[in-house]
């Protein structure tokens, strides 16, 4: 939701300050009116303002021209990205100074869901601005708003203040929920087409582990990993995909099955003579038993086919293949399953 903000867009930041200053002097009027907590009221205004412009401010032409709406993507996978945390971070404050203003969790923690729900909705009906529905993003939007709404709760606990929802706050944001939510399901269900969830987000503790351990095994000890990124390329599909010094290689996740390894810029070593087509079949064949037992039967052989004009093996494998390519020093520059 809020990657323009990443991507040097400072366009925003007199966006943001324009609506702060309508937004924030607005809240003060709100409050002198309903004799509502001024400072509290104000706050509200300036982080809608930040909400509306990360969010709804044109940053350009985005990737489709159709309203359309991305589902499936992990919450683990969101929040582990830099953008899924700070679409978190930008909603805290909305939940918590609503709540510290007018003192109606309940209600606030429904409008909080409306927001971020509306305006999702509104950047999938709008590609042209340049921004996109994620579900991921709604979810993220949501904790952020819910975790605020809490942390307002415990503060007027301090301050000894009424946090009990009231029956009119319950029927409200009840009728609040339904008012609004009947358009946004109706919008997404007969207008936003629906698109599988992907990305790339930072790779956790575990995951790193077994690529440092892969890679040792597949390039020896010492073999240094230079980053590590975990992929979701739609709904059940995940991959981590590891960089080395010399080469990368892609691993299911989270079986850790070895998907593809590509090694065609290692460095050349001392030649002791090529590899006959013997050695380089046989390097093929133990590399297949650690790494792929299941790939079978005798391989098509094509001397000059692989990356390079190296040799390469193909094997069966279930309905498909994978291919080996050798080098001159038997080393295995390229795996992968077509």
């Amino acid at each position: 939701m809020i990657g323009a903000v990443l991507n040097n867009n400072v366009v925003l930041i007199p966006a943001f300050l324009v609506l702060a200053l309508l937004l924030g002097p607005a809240g003060w009027k709100l409050a002198t009116r309903r004799s509502l907590p001024r400072w509290p009221t104000v706050l509200l205004g300036v982080a809608l303002a930040g909400e509306l412009a990360a969010t709804l401010y044109p940053t350009g032409p985005g990737g489709s021209q159709d309203p359309s709406c991305t589902w499936g993507a992990d919450l683990a996978f969101t929040l582990g990205a830099e953008q899924g945390q700070l679409n978190l971070l930008m909603y805290v404050p909305i939940g918590l100074f609503a709540v510290l203003a007018f003192g109606r969790p309940a209600l606030v923690a429904v409008s909080v869901l409306a927001l971020t729900a509306v305006t999702e909705t509104v950047q999938g009906m709008l590609p042209f601005i340049g921004r996109a529905c994620d579900s991921g993003d709604l979810a993220a939007n949501a904790l952020g708003g819910l975790a605020g709404v809490l942390l307002g709760c415990a503060v007027r606990l301090v301050q000894r203040r009424r946090i009990r929802p009231a029956r009119r706050e319950l029927a409200f944001g009840s009728a609040l929920a339904v008012a609004l939510g009947a358009p946004v399901l109706a919008l997404h269900f007969l207008v936003l087409e629906p698109t599988a969830a992907i990305g790339a987000s930072a790779a956790t503790g575990h995951q790193r582990e077994l690529a440092a351990r892969d890679a040792e095994l597949l390039f020896g000890p010492g073999s240094r990993v230079v980053a590590v990124q975990y992929q979701l390329d739609g709904p059940g599909i995940e991959r981590v995909v590891v960089t080395g010094e010399h080469q990368f290689f892609t691993l299911d996740w989270p079986s850790g099955l070895l998907l593809s390894l590509d090694g065609g810029f290692l460095p050349d070593e001392p030649d002791p003579g090529p590899a006959t087509e013997q050695q380089a079949r046989e390097a093929a064949d133990r590399f297949l038993a650690q790494w792929s037992p299941a790939a079978t039967g005798e391989p098509q052989f094509a001397p000059h086919g692989g990356q390079g004009g190296r040799r390469r093996f193909t094997y069966a494998l279930g309905s498909g293949t994978v291919h080996v390519d050798v080098d001159r020093n038997s080393r295995v520059v390229e795996f992968r399953r077509d």
